[in-house]
């Protein structure tokens, strides 16, 4: 019984450890051209609870955003916060890990 009891903690434990692993997103914006344009929109997505690390690349339209992996884009809510922002929100990509290093907050641009 008790191995039960363990392989169940055992197992609890990495689900927990699996759901909360870093995901970073790739989002496509066009609309930016200056550096007050990047500021707005990486301090709108550094607000969202559960987001670690924000980097754009203002040449591409490319905004590179590490969540803790509590954090869910949509593209309906990520056009709606972009619209109100004055940009166009054109694409998401999403990949499990982070390339992105949270700990440097550097623009490109």
């Amino acid at each position: 019984m008790f191995k039960i009891i363990t392989l169940s903690a055992s197992l609890a434990l990495l689900g927990t450890m699996a759901a909360a692993a870093d995901t970073q997103y790739t989002l496509k914006v066009d609309g930016m051209t200056c550096p007050f344009c990047v500021a707005t929109s990486e301090k709108a997505l550094k607000k969202i609870e559960g987001v670690k690390g924000v980097s754009t690349d203002l040449d591409t339209g490319q905004i590179n955003v590490c969540t803790d992996g509590s954090v869910t884009f949509t593209d309906a809510k990520l056009k709606d916060m972009f619209l109100e922002k004055g940009f166009t929100y054109r694409s998401m990509t999403k990949a499990q890990t982070c390339a992105l290093d949270t700990n440097a907050q550097d623009h490109a641009g």
